[in-house]
């Protein structure tokens, strides 16, 4: 090994002048010490100087005696032309391996002196010898490490950047792209290539060496006649590709190529990082192995990240960023891409029917339905649960639509079977352009999203291409932009609670009794209309979080005036969502609100829609039970405006009925509502039932009701809603007085 580099350098001149008092005090009678390097260049004196006789000589002297191979070579005698005479012994490691050697330079004449004898100086300086090889050797080992440590250095900056560039990156794809090119380029190779086949990925990096090389026959042979051959390792294998006779571009030459295994969390081969040929010609080592080895986890851990671990499809992460990569690639203001977004309309049905395993497999097989004949320049996402996206690149809206209709034929055939049972799995689907107009890529993939459920409320197994003109999809936008809204108003305690009080039209009651109403206000402080609230809540399932809020923060109301309400027997009414009837933690929360307000059961009213309640029959009809058992009163809202309404009220043990508004309104006009609310009224008598009319807005209605036998009135003819604690205050005043 050449190690030139090492003697010229400061630490070798330093390890060779540590020897110099030693060989002064061997041999007093020497002129000066030099050492030369085998490139034959002076990296040392004892005088300090250079020494031109004593160059030239060197320069001319036998390469033989410099290798060690002449028969002199344990030491060589000279005269030079001045007289003087030079002793040159070979420093040699124990191994053979040369380092150089050590010129003894004595004065003019000393070479016949009867004292000099060339064999004896060379065995009394031979230790001092031995003692430059030693610091030589050292100083190579030092060097050599300090090498090996610098390209370790290097190594380990490029997987610390990987790391963090890989950690901190949001788009996925980009993430792979990284990892290909640097990995290509810290090791020189001329062609690398990420091949994930199932998944549809191919990302490569090419050296302008090869830029004229047929890269998709190298992709297909490696798909087809090397990724076979990775199967079961774990680790990158080196494989030599032979020469093609006759070949004209550089990978016709023959190379070496290093395949490393992707593997899935199961340990399957998925894939391959293939890094074909380096260009300096050099063959892949262990610590190429070993860096290459690192780079495959983090391939593994951005795909693990970018996949849905089910379906093995694209997640939401993996999808935003082909997104956001397709949004760069729009070529001009007319250039366009389609959104397809699918929703399976029943999966639910499968799973409270066969189990959650059929629904599973439902999701596979429509997985694979759409990736089967899916366009190349198409990518196909499976967002979560059973929602799916397509992206279909540069097309117009016909070819979306053309798209989504072979979809939905072939949806057809999505039946669950097991046993004799069977059921027929239908699709909803929207459809919307993305475009450089449509804004950033998230607004492309929620206007899709609106188009779908715009198709499952207009009968679902249908198409519906985004309008912005159409007022179901500007409602559902609507409530889309008040969800955050309601989450920040929840997290702020932001909500107003209002009471409005429910009269008695007997004269033999005087118990107080209140609905307790939520309003919200907008960012300017204007209130946001209860029914656009309610959509937004009800349609991204944020009542029960609503609920628990009304629940907590009217008991904690109450519990302030604990006596009052106790001594008065005022009770207050919340209205509970459809959703929170199926939320197994509500009744917990209710019994934890209650002991710490320390209030009575009796204190507190529930109210549930008539259409929740018969939708979740049997989780009704357990949690009146239950609401009961607490002493709690249970009142059945918005009666009557389902068409069995009387068939399934057997079914609730509930103490009231609140006839629909849309009776009482017009009640005073309409005879068939007169005869409804009248029919209502004569079973509630039967069932033992209080009655309460609702949007009682005149003394004309209030009387009306009353005499066809409503117990209660409510609406601005007795009272309109006012913040609860001003009736809270209506009530002590109230009392006081009467006790006055």
């Amino acid at each position: 090994m050449a190690v030139a580099a090492d003697v010229h350098s400061l630490t070798s001149r330093r390890n060779i002048g540590k020897a110099a008092d030693l060989l002064q005090s061997l041999v007093p009678r020497a002129q000066c010490f030099c050492f030369y390097g085998l490139d034959r260049s002076c990296t040392w004196s004892s005088d300090g100087a250079d020494d031109f006789e004593v160059n030239e000589f060197v320069a001319d002297l036998h390469a033989d005696i410099l290798i060690g191979d002449h028969p002199e070579a344990e030491y060589v005698r000279r005269t030079l032309k001045s007289g003087r005479t030079l002793l040159v012994l070979p420093v040699v490691l124990d191994d053979g391996t040369e380092l150089g050697f050590l010129v003894v330079v004595f004065s003019r004449n000393v070479g016949k002196s009867s004292w000099f004898n060339p064999s004896l100086l060379a065995d009394i300086l031979a230790p001092a010898v031995a003692v430059i090889g030693d610091g030589l050797r050292v100083d190579r080992e030092l060097r050599e490490a300090l090498d090996h440590g610098k390209d370790v250095e290097k190594e380990l900056k490029l997987v610390y950047d990987v790391d963090e560039k890989i950690h901190g990156q949001s788009r996925s794809h980009a993430g792979l792209a990284q990892l290909v090119g640097q990995s290509g380029r810290f090791l020189g190779i001329a062609y690398s290539v990420l091949l994930m086949p199932a998944k549809r990925i191919r990302i490569s990096a090419t050296h302008s060496t090869w830029k004229d090389v047929r890269r998709k026959a190298l992709d297909r042979y490696l798909i087809d006649q090397m990724l076979p051959r990775l199967e079961g390792k774990r680790s990158p294998v080196v494989f030599e590709i032979p020469a093609v006779e006759g070949g004209v571009t550089p990978a016709d030459e023959g190379y070496q190529t290093l395949l490393c295994p992707v593997t899935d969390q199961q340990g399957n081969v998925e894939g391959m990082l293939a890094l074909l040929g380096r260009v300096n010609r050099e063959p892949f080592n262990t610590a190429h192995r070993r860096f290459m080895s690192h780079v495959v986890r983090k391939v593994e851990y951005v795909i693990e990240k970018s996949f849905d671990s089910m379906t093995g499809l694209m997640n939401r992460s993996g999808f935003e960023a082909q997104m956001h990569e397709a949004w760069k690639s729009l070529e001009s203001d007319d250039d366009a891409h389609q959104v397809i977004y699918f929703d399976l309309d029943n999966l639910q049905l499968v799973n409270d029917t066969f189990g959650r395993k059929a629904g599973d497999e439902v999701i596979m097989r429509f997985a694979r339905l759409l990736d089967t004949d899916l366009p190349r320049s198409a990518v196909l996402s499976r967002l979560t649960g059973d929602d799916f996206c397509i992206l279909l690149t540069h097309a117009d809206a016909e070819q979306g639509l053309k798209l989504a209709h072979q979809v939905r034929e072939k949806g057809q055939s999505l039946r669950y079977l097991e046993g004799d049972k069977s059921l027929q799995i239908t699709i909803s689907i929207g459809v919307a352009e993305f475009n450089r107009k449509s804004g950033d890529e998230g607004a492309s993939v929620t206007a899709a999203r609106m188009a779908c459920e715009a198709a499952k409320d207009h009968g679902r197994d249908r198409i519906e291409v985004y309008d912005d003109k159409n007022h179901s999809i500007i409602r559902r936008h609507d409530d889309m932009q008040l969800v955050a809204q309601i989450q920040q108003t929840l997290d702020s305690d932001g909500f107003v609670l209002l009471a409005q009080p429910i009269a008695s039209l007997k004269s033999n009651s005087d118990v107080p009794r209140y609905e307790i109403l939520l309003r919200m206000k907008d960012d300017d402080g204007s209130a946001v209309p209860s029914s656009a609230f309610f959509s937004a809540a009800e349609r991204y399932q944020l009542m029960p979080q609503v609920d628990r809020w009304v629940i907590s923060k009217t008991i904690a109301s109450l519990s302030d005036h604990a006596d009052l309400i106790r001594d008065t027997g005022a009770v207050f009414s919340v209205n509970l969502s459809g959703q929170s009837l199926t939320d197994d933690g509500i009744l917990e929360f209710i019994d934890e609100e209650i002991a710490a307000g320390g209030l009575q059961g009796s204190s507190l009213g529930f109210e549930v829609t008539e259409s929740a309640a018969v939708s979740n029959l049997a989780k009704a009809q357990q949690f009146i039970d239950d609401l009961h058992e607490r002493g709690c009163s249970i009142a059945l809202d918005d009666f009557g405006a389902g068409l069995s309404s009387f068939a399934y009220l057997k079914n609730f043990a509930v103490d009231t009925l609140k006839i629909d508004g849309g009776f009482i309104r017009d009640i005073s006009d309409n005879r068939i509502s007169e005869s409804m609310v009248a029919a209502i009224t004569q079973v509630a008598k039967v069932m033992e039932l209080e009655t309460v009319a609702e949007y009682v807005e005149n003394k004309k209605t209030r009387k009306l009701v009353a005499e066809l036998g409503v117990h209660y009135a409510q609406g601005h003819a007795v009272g309109k809603p006012q913040p609860l604690e001003d009736v809270l205050a209506e009530l002590m005043v109230r009392v006081e007085k009467s006790t006055a």
